[in-house]
């Protein structure tokens, strides 16, 4: 009893990056339906594109994150350097660490791109200068710079898989 929903259903093919040339006329047939080829999917709310650049990932985070940031630009006056904490966490720190296990060996260009916005955030909430240097305020949020995170994310889960723990805890 199970359906094929045809709004949803997309066919991908992974490539090198070398290797682009894409048979867009390529399309599979199931049933009645006919899937055509797309040049990106989104899975769980992370899109990946014909070969794993994640550009478009990069694009649509730092996109949502502008805008996040924009909004509470608004507001930072009127509210304390805690409710603007809390705010960084539930709306910029822990959208960012969805999926960035997938960011891990990307190429630093593409890495500095989401740690500029990173870096803005960590500013609107310390109210600091774009001119000062970024790591003091880091060091005063006790925040790891993007990278890092990543990297320490992937040892969390290596170490737990390793002894046996729970994920969640």
């Amino acid at each position: 009893m199970l359906r094929l929903n045809e709004e949803k259903t997309e066919l991908i093919i992974f490539n090198p990056k070398h290797q682009v040339r894409m048979n867009w006329e390529l399309r599979l047939q199931v049933g009645n339906n006919t899937v055509f080829v797309v040049s990106s999917v989104k899975n769980l709310g992370v899109y990946f594109d014909t070969s794993l650049t994640m550009e478009r990932q990069l694009n649509a985070i730092s996109k949502a994150y502008y805008y996040q940031i924009r909004n509470i630009c608004h507001i930072r006056g009127y509210i304390t350097l805690d409710a603007c904490k809390t705010l960084a966490h539930g709306l910029i720190t822990s959208r960012l660490d969805y999926g960035n296990a997938l960011l891990y060996g990307l190429p630093i260009t593409l890495m500095t791109r989401l740690q500029k916005v990173q870096n803005s955030f960590a500013r609107l909430v310390t109210r600091t200068h774009k001119i000062e240097h970024i790591t003091p305020v880091f060091n005063s949020l006790h925040w790891l710079p993007l990278i890092y995170r990543s990297q320490y994310k992937i040892l969390m889960y290596t170490f737990k898989a390793l002894k046996g723990m729970s994920l969640s805890t």
